[in-house]
């Protein structure tokens, strides 16, 4: 049933390096865009928490797959990104991809890091206020680095799903696992197989990734005790 395997394995290994970066450059996107608007959310200005307020609402209110077909088509028409090959797939297809994943994440992520902010107590805020620092200087130094280990485990599902979620980048032709898999059943007439290959491929992706979460989340348990 897998013989296929001898033959097309270096595709599978093509197609799961392409999936782990363009997860890797949607994710660290998504936490800079999420650290951006989530400063704009908690904003005394209104209209930057409106304008955040409203990125938010329309990137988690959309299909993601729409999102990265109007991004793909927008950015082909104003920026002249190169055809140069890389991992199976143009730079023409990866980048815009790789930001609109990141586009995705960051609304998730902004509200993700939301509620790990409000969750430090306002004491700590007022503490720092208290000793001269800045509110910016309270926000990065005291706030964040606590709300951000509230928050690990949640921005590692975050990244779970994003690996989950970059299949939707073969409607652009961006040779991922996914891609990779129904190109190779469309060349044996029987999908079945390489698509459990493909589920298998992401299976132990994000069981890695939860593991090595899960190992980190107890070592910074640790240092706060």
């Amino acid at each position: 049933m897998f013989d296929f395997m001898k033959q097309y394995y270096p595709v599978f290994i093509e197609g799961t390096a392409q999936t782990i970066l363009i997860s890797v450059i949607g994710v660290l996107i998504g936490i800079l865009l999420g650290l951006f608007f989530v400063m704009m959310r908690l904003s005394k200005l209104k209209v930057f928490e409106y304008i955040a307020r409203i990125y938010i609402a329309i990137v988690r209110g959309t299909p993601s797959m729409i999102q990265v077909m109007l991004i793909y088509y927008t950015l082909s028409k104003v920026i002249s990104i190169p055809q140069v090959q890389f991992l199976g797939s143009g730079l023409d297809r990866v980048i815009p991809g790789s930001i609109a994943l990141g586009i995705n994440s960051g609304a998730y992520t902004a509200e993700i890091f939301r509620s790990g902010i409000i969750s430090i107590s306002r004491g700590q805020t007022e503490a720092g206020l208290s000793l001269g620092l800045s509110e910016k200087t309270t926000m990065f130094s005291i706030v964040l680095p606590q709300a951000i280990r509230n928050i690990l485990p949640a921005l590692g599902n975050e990244f779970i799903s994003l690996i989950k979620e970059s299949s939707v980048l073969f409607y652009i032709g961006v040779q991922e696992v996914t891609a990779q898999a129904l190109g190779i059943g469309g060349t044996l007439y029987n999908f079945v197989p390489p698509l459990i290959v493909a589920a298998i491929i992401y299976f132990v992706l994000t069981f890695l990734l939860s593991q090595l979460m899960q190992f980190i989340e107890k070592r910074m348990s640790r240092q706060y005790i």
